[in-house]
């Protein structure tokens, strides 16, 4: 996708709960305070939850479609071409019967849809999830949902890609930053979104476990060729702020800021407001609150966005 404008901004993490989601809703809350147009994507399509961090309600629902074949056995042949041929295994075939479709197991790929020397295969489709679309508070969002019961995660993920780029090429000048909220991990899902930023941020936390995960979602930013630095969240968590920070600092992983625990943050998370919201009730003093200026002003020179 080619894109000058808006600036794609990625925030994923190697493991889930380090406030991915957190800083994702707070910083493009603090674009949209500033009178930037900001997009949302929230692809963590298993556990889509920015909108609940936004006391936001899910609309415009859309049904993202995915190929099943459909066996016509008044025209097939018994011929087994497309068991055959069909790499992920999802179509059976026992000699002189017809294929039976494994759907679970269905990449869409329509190689046997294509290659069928009698036609006896159809492009049926089914219903894997669903992508939303709203507005909070000046905020927009785009949320994927995979349906309960599929696996094809991924296709909901390039679903919510392809909006993307339809909306920057009907309406470029339509947002100034749209901000990509990934799940957790380094799998397939999380690729997708990265590799379609500009930059990228990845949200870690002081414990072993986070450091190791950290380093293995870096070795796929880097190994995409993206921009990379570091959000380290609950940073006061054990005590071991500054040992953590100087261990990233010594393996030249470079850090945007960092955020320590803070009541305000938790009862911003529980109520629904982000903390950074303009009109909160939230401690413009608090280490919270603090913590998140100073990661966004740190964010706009990387950006070379004037302060």
């Amino acid at each position: 996708m080619n894109h000058k404008n808006p600036k794609i901004i990625c925030i994923t993490g190697g493991k889930g709960g380090t406030g991915k989601t957190l800083c994702a809703v707070n910083l493009a809350v603090m674009f949209k305070n500033e009178g930037n147009k900001v997009l949302l994507i929230d692809g963590d399509v298993e556990n889509p939850n920015t909108y609940l961090l936004l006391n936001g309600k899910l609309e415009n629902k859309k049904d993202v479609p995915f190929f099943k074949p459909k066996i016509i056995e008044d025209k097939c042949s018994k011929c087994g071409l497309c068991s055959q041929n069909c790499l992920s295994n999802a179509l059976l075939h026992v000699k002189d019967a017809f294929p039976i479709p494994m759907l679970t197991l269905c990449s869409g790929c329509q190689l046997c849809y294509k290659i069928c020397p009698e036609n006896a295969i159809e492009a049926d489709s089914k219903t894997i999830g669903w992508i939303y679309s709203t507005n909070v508070n000046g905020l927009s969002l785009l949320l994927g949902e995979l349906k309960p019961s599929e696996a094809r995660s991924a296709a909901i993920v390039e679903a919510l890609l392809e909006k993307i780029e339809d909306i920057i090429e009907k309406e470029p000048n339509k947002f100034d930053i749209i901000i990509l909220d990934t799940a957790p991990g380094a799998h397939c899902d999380v690729e997708l979104l990265i590799a379609d930023a500009d930059i990228v941020i990845p949200i870690t936390e002081p414990t072993k476990f986070g450091k190791l995960d950290l380093i293995r979602i870096m070795e796929l930013i880097k190994l995409l060729g993206k921009e990379s630095r570091v959000i380290v969240n609950r940073s006061s968590l054990l005590g071991f702020r500054e040992q953590f920070l100087n261990e990233l600092k010594r393996e030249s992983i470079e850090i945007l800021g960092d955020i320590p625990l803070d009541s305000d943050i938790v009862e911003s998370y529980c109520q629904g407001t982000p903390i950074m919201e303009k009109n909160s009730k939230f401690n413009r003093e608090g280490v919270g609150y603090i913590a998140f200026t100073k990661i966004y002003d740190n964010l706009k020179k990387w950006l070379e966005i004037p302060t």
